[in-house]
């Protein structure tokens, strides 16, 4: 992926360290036409059943007109790092504002776990939900795998990533004044940022 193109729309300080960039955390709610696995998780900790991070590489006239490289792990797969198109509705967007030494990092952190072929695990998916870790392992889940991407920038530090949810990860990040919610498509008319505290409730839904 080439950064150049996110330095264009940065707000650069003076040097790479004070540009900031956007990254982008997407939750997916499922609905009833989802797989049961899916809505288990969901019912587990409401209201959400999996979580992906999204690097601009280059960008359009509108928010949703971004291609990005996503990042993530689907049950029984490996993690992936790969250019994608979100246009799937049920996804719930937010915007982390970063460094770009913070990008760089998290793109890292995902191109080595992508390249390395790190395999899913379904029961420390499961075991995230307990208070305390009972599944030590190098596998991972999505929220796991986002979590320490974060982590590997310098985000959320006291956090064990292997109790993490997709539904906590949200809440952990709600509170986060650097937190924004980009809408959806189908809300042209709305600013191409919003303040998560000011959003009602439903007006959040980005398509993949």
């Amino acid at each position: 992926m080439d950064l150049s193109a996110l330095y264009t729309t940065a707000r650069s300080g003076g040097g790479e360290e004070d540009a900031k960039l956007q990254v982008y955390l997407l939750f997916y709610k499922p609905t009833s036409k989802d797989a049961i696995q899916n809505r288990i998780v969901s019912f587990l900790d409401w209201p959400f059943c999996h979580v992906e991070m999204a690097i601009p590489s280059r960008y359009g006239q509108q928010p949703w007109e971004r291609t990005v490289w996503g990042s993530s792990i689907y049950q029984d797969e490996t993690v992936f790092f790969t250019e994608k198109r979100y246009q799937r509705d049920g996804y719930v967007s937010i915007a982390l504002e970063l460094s770009l030494p913070q990008v760089r990092q998290i793109r890292g952190f995902c191109q080595h776990h992508a390249a390395r072929q790190t395999p899913f695990h379904r029961w420390a998916m499961y075991a995230a939900y307990l208070p305390i870790q009972l599944v030590h392992t190098d596998a991972t889940f999505c929220s796991k795998h986002v979590t320490q991407a974060l982590q590997a920038a310098g985000l959320l530090p006291n956090v064990n990533a292997a109790l993490i949810t997709p539904s906590r990860l949200y809440r952990l990040l709600e509170r986060r004044a650097i937190v924004q919610v980009v809408p959806s498509r189908m809300l042209a008319m709305m600013p191409p940022i919003l303040r998560l505290s000011n959003v009602p409730p439903g007006l959040a839904q980005f398509a993949r």
